[in-house]
């Protein structure tokens, strides 16, 4: 009986494990993936492009995501061939007291430059904050691959006065915003 209750354990266990690591790996949309994770209080990317090209770029979060933990998700938004991968990255706000913010989220929107190695983190933002009371508007970011330009637009922004805000990025041939 023993043996079965630890086999049997030792088969949810790496069950778990498999479905946590699929579920840190994203489609790009070239046909590459990206692979993410918490690593020393910051989240640890792993891009890999078809031709077999890897990148790893570590990037930070602020104080409101706890530092070991994984983003609950990630989405690409684009990709400049060669040049950069624009994506959104979430996670779980830090719980607050009374109960506040415990089913929030933190959002960050990220363009990393994949022009050169090593990758570089061109461009953070955060997009929306349960803690901070930061708000996309619906919709609230247009990309548009054709001309590179992305829009961003807040019901509340992430400057201290909380009005509406609106952004507007042109990404070069570099992966740098401009």
């Amino acid at each position: 009986m023993r043996i079965a209750f630890w086999a049997s354990a030792a088969l949810v266990a790496l069950l778990s494990a498999t479905v946590s690591e699929a579920k840190g790996l994203v489609q790009l949309i070239s046909g590459g993936t990206l692979s993410y994770s918490a690593s020393q209080g910051k989240t640890r990317l792993d891009f890999r492009t078809p031709d077999g090209t890897r990148y790893v770029l570590r990037v930070k979060r602020d104080a409101t995501v706890s530092p070991g933990i994984s983003p609950s998700q990630l989405t690409i938004l684009g990709e400049i061939k060669g040049a950069a991968i624009l994506f959104i990255d979430t996670y779980p706000s830090i719980q607050g007291g009374m109960s506040y913010c415990q089913a929030g989220e933190e959002r960050f929107l990220r363009i990393v430059s994949i022009a050169q190695k090593p990758a570089v983190e061109t461009y953070r933002i955060k997009l929306a904050s349960c803690l901070e009371n930061i708000e996309l508007a619906s919709p609230g970011i247009d990309w548009h691959p054709e001309s590179s330009k992305l829009d961003i637009h807040w019901l509340q922004g992430p400057e201290q006065n909380q009005k509406p805000a609106e952004l507007t990025l042109r990404i070069g041939a570099n992966g740098q915003p401009e």
